[in-house]
């Protein structure tokens, strides 16, 4: 595991209650959302449970027919997959809680911090479409504000039905129960926003010139269902084009630049090429060293830290490969963090607040 994931980062200082506060508590109208996709609260086998229970009961991640879906995932998945996930868990969980949960709050924290020293009056909360903090609770808390004015934005570059889709439709059904419905809008995609891919590449950049190059890098998009894609979802396109302008600016060989996607979950097909198969290929053909990149996850999770980092570490080794490296998600990079801001911006301009 790689020792910066071990060490504890008391730069940016995390409590327990998601409790970013209102840059100017008098007159806050407007809102912003964060929202990824989600965490156990803990390691403990109920959370673990409850998590994912409410991740594969969304019908717009698993397209199964619903009675018959709900059948295998309570008689099957609920009753083996937790205890597989608890210990998968246990080896990245950080002091305050999973990193996807650490990372997500100090991105906020820094850009409440920023719009604090701007005088930039925004209301500032994250959650997660599964787990915890949970959606309906941020919402409400923007909405208590009082917050006339809401910014959704879906943590995800890559628009796909499942991510951003089911968060939008999600925050939409809830919010049109409430009598006094908020103003509110969404940032769809941000896969070739410029200050996104400048991110990516600073990022890839800085970590070479510490560990000097490989002899193939790997960019590692999460997977979806093949069917997904042949119904009209857009996230493959999407993915496509993040990879060209990534591959375009990186200032590296093309020819040893590959796009993979992981998770696969099921016996369904799903977008290929998937990257177990291709870190497997590369390590039989010869290449010594490789290196991991995975541009669709902003924060460190489960899939990188211990699917990537630890799994497809030890597959790639274990083919022949000598030389393994992962490369750090975005989190909370200071350049990151300044493009989460300017995008921000953008869309609430004609709001009043900047």
């Amino acid at each position: 595991m790689n020792e910066s994931f071990k060490k504890d980062n008391a730069a940016v200082a995390l409590d327990t209650n998601n409790d970013c506060h209102c840059l100017k508590k008098s007159n806050c109208n407007v809102g912003l959302l964060l929202v990824n996709l989600g965490t156990p609260k803990s390691t403990g086998i109920n959370d673990i449970k409850e998590y994912i229970r409410s991740f594969l009961s969304d019908n717009r991640v698993v397209e199964l027919p619903r009675f018959i879906w709900q059948i295998i995932l309570r008689t099957i998945v609920l009753r083996t997959r937790p205890r597989k996930l608890k210990k998968l868990y246990e080896k990245i969980w950080m002091t305050e809680g999973s990193p996807l949960y650490v990372y997500s709050k100090r991105q906020a924290l820094k850009l409440e911090r920023i719009f604090l020293q701007k005088n930039i009056n925004i209301k500032i909360k994250f959650c997660m479409r599964y787990g915890y903090p949970n959606i309906k609770e941020s919402l409400d808390s923007l909405i208590f504000e009082p917050c006339e004015k809401i910014l959704l934005f879906p943590l995800f570059p890559q628009y796909s039905s499942s991510t951003t889709g089911s968060i939008v439709e999600y925050v939409s059904r809830y919010l049109i129960c409430k009598r006094d419905i908020p103003e509110f809008r969404y940032i769809k995609r941000f896969n070739s926003s410029k200050f996104y891919i400048d991110s990516l590449v600073s990022n890839i950049h800085n970590y070479w010139n510490k560990h000097g190059l490989p002899d193939a890098l790997v960019v590692s998009f999460h997977g979806l269902p093949q069917y997904s894609i042949d119904k009209g979802d857009p996230y493959y396109k999407d993915c496509i084009e993040t990879f060209e302008l990534l591959s375009n600016q990186l200032n590296f060989d093309q020819n040893i630049i590959y796009i993979s996607f992981q998770s696969k979950f099921g016996y369904s097909k799903w977008i290929k090429p998937y990257t177990s198969e291709t870190l497997v290929n590369l390590a039989k053909r010869g290449v010594a060293r490789v290196d991991v990149v995975c541009p669709g996850f902003i924060s460190d999770c489960l899939e990188t830290l211990e699917e990537i980092n630890d799994q497809c570490r030890h597959l790639f080794l274990s083919s022949g490969g000598k030389d393994f490296h992962y490369i750090n998600a975005l989190n909370d990079n200071e350049e990151w963090i300044t493009g989460l801001e300017n995008l921000i911006k953008t869309h609430i301009y004609d709001w009043g607040v900047v």
